[in-house]
Parts: C-alpha cells; structure tokens; sequence
C-alpha cells in the first residue's frame, strides 16, 4: 500500500474542518480538551489562549495526541505564533471560513495562539469488507500497515 495514497485519503476524510480532543501532559497531570481543528498541509492545526494549562503543557512538552472517533494521532505541537499574523493567513481564513463565531470572538484575543501538530503516528479503524482494518501509518518513515482485526464471533 503506497504511504502517499493512505495519507492523502486520511486527511481528505478528516476534513479541512473537524472537531478533535487534544490530549496534553506533563508532570503526571493530563489534559483533554475538545478543540475546533482545521486540517491543511499535512498537519493539523488549531488555537488557544496563552493563559490555558495546555498552552503550559504544551511550552513544556510537545508530544501530544488527538483523537477523533476512530482516529488516533501522535504529534509534535509547534507554536505558531498569533491568529492574525502573517504566516497564519490561511490558518485565519480557513477559520473564518468554516467557523466565523471562533474566528470573530477569539482571533484578536492578544493572548491567542495557533497551533500546528504535525502527526508521527496515526491509527485509522475502518471497516471495510465485514472487518475492522486498522491502518498504522507512521508519518515519520512514511509507512502504512494493515491490521485485520477479527472479534470473537
């Protein structure tokens, strides 16, 4: 199975919009938080406020994970700076576009934050074929494996 192919079709089903739970940790102290996700140049991408405990969890260590339904990812967070600057132009517009409440009440916030998590693994659980396929793909060696998973019956 060509890595390529599977990650493109793991984005596009994400969506360029979606909401996923942030999980953040450090210290022994984890965090969930459900987050309003935009989904663009191979990464996954959000905002917060400099002011939250995961902002300080995340300056402290990066290694995080989201999970939507089915989808599990592991990634490095990147702090991206400001909503309104200029390397976020397509970070603001995507979210004025899919989420303008978000976009008017929080991007000027002088203590927001974007962040970019740029994925290392991710498991994909689809069923396809009266089986649960679980897709490994790991980003970093640019490999994907398929589990077939059977249940007892």
């Amino acid at each position: 199975m060509n890595f390529t192919d599977k990650k493109n079709e793991f984005f596009n089903r994400l969506g360029e919009s979606c909401y996923m739970v942030l999980a953040t940790t450090h210290n022994d102290y984890p965090l969930a938080s459900t987050m309003t996700c935009l989904v663009f140049d191979d990464a996954i991408w959000m905002q917060t406020d400099k002011k939250f405990p995961k902002y300080d969890q995340i300056m402290a260590n990066s290694q995080v994970a989201l999970c939507k339904g089915p989808v599990q990812v592991e990634g490095k967070a990147v702090l991206c700076g400001h909503p309104l600057d200029k390397e976020n132009e397509k970070f603001a517009q995507l979210l004025k576009k899919h989420h303008p409440e978000s976009f008017e009440m929080y991007a000027g916030v002088e203590t927001e934050v974007v962040i970019k998590v740029v994925p290392e693994k991710a498991i994909d659980w689809l069923y396809e074929k009266g089986d649960s396929r679980i897709y490994h793909l790991d980003f970093v060696n640019e490999k994907v494996e398929v589990q077939i998973y059977k249940n007892s019956k």
